[in-house]
């Protein structure tokens, strides 16, 4: 247990130090979640350009994108998960990866597009406002919605990490109750 949860923290930390830290893994997959935005954006004929290698200006109002905008935290997460699934076979890990990791980027491609149209367009107000409602609402809501649904079917399909996550509560609950004990 301690072994799958050392794994899947370290597999998770190494995936997203690197694109954290090493300066062509940012600037590529922040200006890839750009361009992909920019371009899916141009397909509902909104007026869009890529102002620079991390911007989409969407009826010239200019939306940053970031690393945090790339959700490769999700990605790191789900990755370094699967991976750990101890006595899993490689066949349905790889099974839960595509129903995860994929998923989740496309889905950020969404709701990237889906935040600059909404501040380039003020679907909801002024600019500002619908940035916010946008991103901080409606998309942090879908996100949740989202990853609980791959969740779910990641621990379907490798209920290895089901048991992982729960001996690591077992052993949580054990260590919260000595505790107790020792202070009474």
């Amino acid at each position: 247990m301690f072994i799958s949860l050392s794994r899947a923290a370290s597999i998770s930390g190494l995936i997203y130090f690197l694109f954290a830290e090493v300066e062509l893994l940012n600037r590529w997959i922040i200006s890839t979640v750009a361009g992909q935005g920019a371009w899916l954006i141009g397909k509902f004929d909104f007026p869009v350009t890529n102002a620079a290698w991390n911007y989409i200006a969407v009826n010239g109002l200019v939306v940053e994108i970031i690393l945090a905008c790339t959700a490769i935290e999700s990605i790191a997460l789900f990755s370094g998960i699967i991976s750990s699934a101890a006595g899993a076979t490689m066949r349905r890990k790889v099974q839960a990866f595509m129903i995860s990791v994929p998923v989740v980027y496309l889905l950020n491609i969404i709701r990237v597009s889906f935040t600059a149209s909404a501040y380039g367009l003020s679907w909801f107000g002024t600019p500002d406002e619908s940035f916010h409602i946008s991103e901080h609402f409606i998309t942090k809501a879908g996100s949740l919605l989202a990853l609980m649904l791959i969740s779910y079917y990641v621990l379907k399909m490798l209920p290895e990490v089901s048991d992982m996550i729960d001996g690591v509560l077992k052993m949580m609950r054990t260590e919260f109750h000595s505790l107790i004990l020792r202070l009474s």
